[in-house]
């Protein structure tokens, strides 16, 4: 009598597996994933540009001692134009020997690149000819950028965020369905583009100040969200 109560029970635990692994199946198969991007361009409110100086010599010293002559007059220059010490900052500094076809074309060369941020736009060109004026001979980059991007990258995200949920009710109804629940939504680092100006710069001052204009800062964001599918009746 014991054998059949076994064979019941046993059968009872697969017929209740089986109904748990067709009903998660189940569950698996009526969502609708959908991805969405938000954008926000931004008017940028600091620039950063790179500078610096560019030195040859015989020796290693003398390289170094007319490029460190040259900066320190750069810097100076710049901190009369009203830009603060603290935004001022070495970038890159290298020493090296550079040979020629013959030994009076060997040189040491010297550069010293720095970074100069400021949050007046409006003196950005004047900088640069600042710069030039004192001394620079090689202009690295111009890039502007934002302070703070929390606040465009929350918007950004939100309209990532409703970019998904549109798509997903598209595909529900095309579907012959309505949009269910939300099930899952999940974000990826978002993308940001400073705006590099392609101004071209002279290697040189001049009476006309450098042209310059800054462009819109692009912020991203992008989402996946699943949700449940609910089928027409």
């Amino acid at each position: 009598m014991r054998m059949p109560m076994l064979v019941l029970v046993s059968s009872l635990l697969l017929t209740s597996c089986a109904s748990a692994q067709t009903g998660s199946a189940r569950d698996l198969a009526a969502t609708i994933v959908a991805t969405g991007e938000g954008h926000r361009d931004v008017a940028p409110d600091k620039a950063t540009i790179v500078l610096g100086v560019e030195t040859r010599a015989r020796t290693p010293a003398a390289a170094a001692a007319a490029n460190a002559d040259r900066m320190t007059a750069i810097r100076a220059a710049l901190i009369r134009a009203g830009v603060a010490e603290r935004d001022i900052a070495t970038a890159r500094y290298s020493l090296y020997l550079q040979t020629g076809r013959t030994p009076a074309d060997t040189q040491y060369v010297a550069s010293n690149m720095v970074t100069v941020e400021t949050r007046q736009l409006e003196q950005v060109g004047r900088l640069i000819d600042i710069g030039l004026g004192a001394g620079a001979n090689n202009i690295g980059s111009l890039q502007y950028d934002l302070a703070d991007r929390t606040g465009p990258a929350a918007e950004a995200l939100g309209d990532a965020v409703t970019a998904a949920r549109r798509q997903a009710e598209v595909m529900a109804t095309a579907a012959g369905g309505r949009l269910g629940d939300l099930v899952e939504l999940t974000t990826q680092p978002g993308e940001f583009r400073p705006y590099y100006a392609g101004a071209e710069m002279r290697m040189a001052a001049s009476a006309a100040p450098t042209p310059v204009s800054p462009g819109a800062v692009t912020v991203s964001a992008s989402v996946t969200g699943r949700w449940r599918f609910v089928p027409g009746r």
